[in-house]
């Protein structure tokens, strides 16, 4: 098997290429099948790093902070400064517990554990189900929609940022630095920092006027220790939460669009959401490749040397579909919940319930309101080498009557 270090492999293959194949799962496979579980990579042009393709690879890194840490003050790369990478593996100055080891890493992470585990689901779901109602009253009387740029999108931000305190004008404004920071067009380093400033802005006003939202948890939380690390706090829940609810929201229309088992009526085989959500999880998972550790130590990770300062991404699609925890036996698959998607160890989702009951009804209102078909079977997947969702998602339905709605309150 080979192995050598990632500065000293010649023709790395690109995360972003790896996102964007037109079968991620064969070129993952092909992968693995020359490099074994671990495999050097570019991050971007010129800039190496590794990815974990072996489910228990991926666990080993995500469980062993003391070995692979999430600071990146680790790494030994210098970026340039026009690297698209900034935003994402090497912010400066960030006070999160996305960037943090240890103790401060639980001192940090507490209050969004908190946060998370007091919401109020019952009013969480209205207000998912208003954004949701009115995104589709936006297109339905059209009889055509793009399903990414018109809903799933737009959903998952609304949603999150409504979840937060914000209202929709700021929700779009965050959604359009979170586009940018994540690597979707634009600067994603002056994004970021007009991101910071919408929050901090938001973070002042609810502390003159607290309400019942996630922005007050924090705030009153003994464990943040000024404003800076709330704000920085709640910038990567909120991109972390954007970023995995609409590559989730997108991939269970597709599959529920498409899939056989899904669609079909006739033979009595039609399968259920819940089915389609977690199928989704372990085929695509919202953030394929999970950014990122920094080895601080030299150590072995399956056959690869790993250098101190290396940085790893964890392959999570890769994992997901590695051969020793997956079978061909759809009915022996049904409850296998060792996926990767939601990631184990300290940095786990610290939302995972919040996160299915926003993708669940977001899917569910739009399938039971209107009868989708998608009309361009050959999807483009939008660049990027942390998720794989399409670019587009073209349906056609009846169109409705417009009629006058009485808008839901949450």
């Amino acid at each position: 098997m080979p192995d050598l270090e990632p500065q000293r492999s010649g023709g790395r293959v690109a995360l972003v290429d790896l996102t964007g194949a037109e079968d991620m799962t064969a070129a993952l496979r092909k992968l693995q099948d020359q490099w074994g579980p671990v495999a050097p990579v570019d991050l971007e042009p010129g800039v190496p790093g590794w990815l974990v393709l072996g489910h228990a690879e991926v666990m080993e890194v995500m469980r062993t902070e003391s070995v692979f840490a999430r600071n990146p003050r680790h790494w030994r790369e210098q970026l340039p400064p026009q690297s698209t990478l900034h935003a994402i593996l090497s912010p400066t100055g960030r006070r999160n517990l996305y960037f943090a080891d240890g103790a401060e890493h639980r001192r940090l992470r507490l209050p969004v554990d908190e946060a998370f585990a007091n919401m109020d689901e019952v009013r969480t779901a209205a207000l998912v189900r208003v954004v949701c109602a009115r995104l589709i009253d936006s297109f339905a009387a059209r009889g055509s929609a793009d399903l990414m740029g018109e809903y799933a999108a737009a959903v998952s931000f609304l949603a999150v940022s409504g979840m937060f305190g914000f209202d929709e004008r700021q929700g779009v404004d965050l959604l359009r630095c979170a586009s940018e920071i994540f690597g979707h067009g634009g600067d994603p380093v002056s994004a970021l920092v007009r991101m910071d400033q919408i929050v901090m802005d938001h973070v002042i006003a609810t502390r003159a006027e607290p309400g019942p939202n996630l922005t007050s948890s924090f705030i009153k939380h003994p464990s943040f220790e000024d404003d800076t690390e709330i704000v920085h706090s709640m910038v990567v829940a909120i991109c972390a939460a954007n970023e995995m609810l609409v590559t989730w929201i997108a991939a269970t229309l597709r599959r529920m669009l498409t899939d056989p088992r899904y669609t079909g009526r006739v033979t009595g085989v039609r399968r259920g959401l819940d089915d389609a959500l977690d199928e989704t999880l372990w085929n695509e998972p919202p953030v394929a490749n999970l950014p990122a550790r920094y080895a601080v130590t030299d150590c072995t990770l399956g056959t690869a040397r790993i250098r101190a300062g290396d940085a790893i991404v964890m392959g999570v699609a890769a994992a997901n579909n590695d051969p020793r925890v997956r079978t061909s036996d759809d009915l022996f698959e049904a409850g296998n919940r060792s996926h990767l998607s939601f990631g184990v160890g300290p940095h786990a989702c610290p939302a995972k319930r919040p996160g299915r009951l926003v993708v669940k009804i977001a899917v569910e209102s739009l399938m039971e309101r209107l009868d989708l078909r998608l009309t361009d079977p050959v999807v483009k997947w939008a660049p990027s080498p942390w998720s794989r969702y399409p670019s587009t998602l073209p349906v056609t339905f009846t169109p409705e009557r417009q009629t006058a709605r009485t808008p839901a309150r949450v």
